[in-house]
């Protein structure tokens, strides 16, 4: 009986295909920032690692069986997340670039850099499904809490929390890539 079971729901198609190949994306990013925050003398090489080896491993995702056709509406979604996320970033470092060097808080830069990330993660839920929305309200709310709740946490503990939760769903997208849906 429960051999039925799975062979029907096998043949339904996924709400979002592209739910293991975005688990597979924060996977490595996760694991590539949280290494970044251990050493942090290499954060730069870790996080651009963590963010290639992301890309490609979510490209390679799609010789995974696949999950279902994608809908022109996630792939909109997953580009304007991409597009939102430069343009946010961009205006924040622009910001902190025209403030003269006395008043630069490095601490405030990367916290706002972290919540825009956070908040692409709440448009990307469109292209991976209701799991990046909640990882992206979570992985804001931990930017906005160092931003003006709890100023005097290390960021170091606040970006290994970010990237714990990206390790965490990441691996709960791939692994389980549960049927969730925002209805």
């Amino acid at each position: 009986m429960s051999t039925l079971l799975v062979q029907a729901t096998a043949s339904v198609p996924h709400p979002y295909p592209l739910i293991r190949g975005g688990g597979l994306f924060l996977l490595c990013v996760g694991l590539g920032f949280l290494l970044g925050w251990i050493v942090q003398s290499r954060w730069v090489p870790f996080a651009i690692g963590g963010g290639v080896a992301g890309f490609v491993a979510s490209g390679l995702s799609a010789l995974l069986p696949s999950l279902g056709s994608t809908s022109f509406v996630q792939i909109a979604g997953l580009v304007g997340s991409f597009v939102l996320e430069m343009g946010l970033i961009y205006l924040v470092v622009s910001r902190y670039q025209k403030q003269p060097e006395a008043e630069r808080d490095d601490r405030q830069l990367i916290l706002r850099i972290l919540f825009v990330v956070g908040l692409h993660f709440l448009t990307m839920g469109l292209a991976h499904g209701p799991l990046m929305t909640l990882l992206g309200a979570l992985t804001s709310l931990n930017a906005l809490i160092g931003l003006y709740v709890t100023r005097r946490a290390p960021v170091r503990v606040l970006g290994a929390g970010d990237a714990v939760l990206k390790l965490g769903f990441g691996a709960w997208m791939l692994l389980a890539y549960p049927a969730v849906t925002f209805a």
